[in-house]
């Protein structure tokens, strides 16, 4: 059995999370998603109850072994955290439909004569973790730029003022010949 860190040394430990709290919880993530925090920490919790009693069957009984998640904090401020910047898992806003069985027991739970309880809506916002879909990469279409070939889009940076504003008149003059062009070639396909 390793030692015990003192509570200094453990609450060090607490601020990152460990490679197994984080494959514990991406496990629990890809069988059931998407979980609540509160989900996610109590099927973390029920996980360690099975592998403490399936290993108490082998072993004497060793309640001092911590659990993967001790705690809720440090699932929601180290594990989760941690997954979100790899990019392996989002957070995501949802709303559920709540059944009327679900609505009366939270009326009960709210009690009689509370003014909340008359007016419960019919849907629960939610925020949810689940696994980040990875999508392809968009390709963006450039479109061609009309007059590329006299000169429109270049990088005029290099010349000074004077010859920038020569070239860029040039260049609007070309591009309104261009037109004239394009035009006089449309009719002729009309035409013929």
């Amino acid at each position: 059995m390793p030692p015990r860190l003192p509570i200094s040394l453990q609450h060090a430990l607490m601020q990152h999370s460990t490679p197994e709290s984080r494959q514990l919880v991406l496990g629990l993530i890809q069988a059931k998603q998407p979980l609540t925090v509160q989900e996610l920490y109590n099927l973390a919790q029920q996980r360690h109850a099975e592998t403490q009693s399936s290993s108490a069957s082998d072993a004497p009984v060793d309640n001092s072994e911590q659990p993967i998640i001790p705690s809720m904090r440090y699932l929601k401020r180290a594990v989760l955290p941690a997954l979100q910047q790899m990019g392996r898992v989002e957070k995501v806003h949802t709303k559920q439909d709540l059944t009327e069985e679900e609505r009366d027991a939270l009326k009960a739970k709210m009690g009689t004569k509370s003014k909340r309880a008359a007016t419960l809506p019919k849907h629960v916002e939610l925020w949810q973790w689940q696994l980040k879909v990875k999508q392809p990469p968009q390709v963006v279409k450039e479109k061609p730029v009309f007059g590329k070939e006299v000169g429109v889009d270049a990088d005029w940076s290099h010349l000074n003022r004077r010859r920038l504003r020569a070239r860029e008149e040039k260049v609007r003059r070309d591009v309104q010949w261009l037109k004239q062009l394009a035009r006089a070639r449309q009719e002729d396909t009309v035409s013929a």
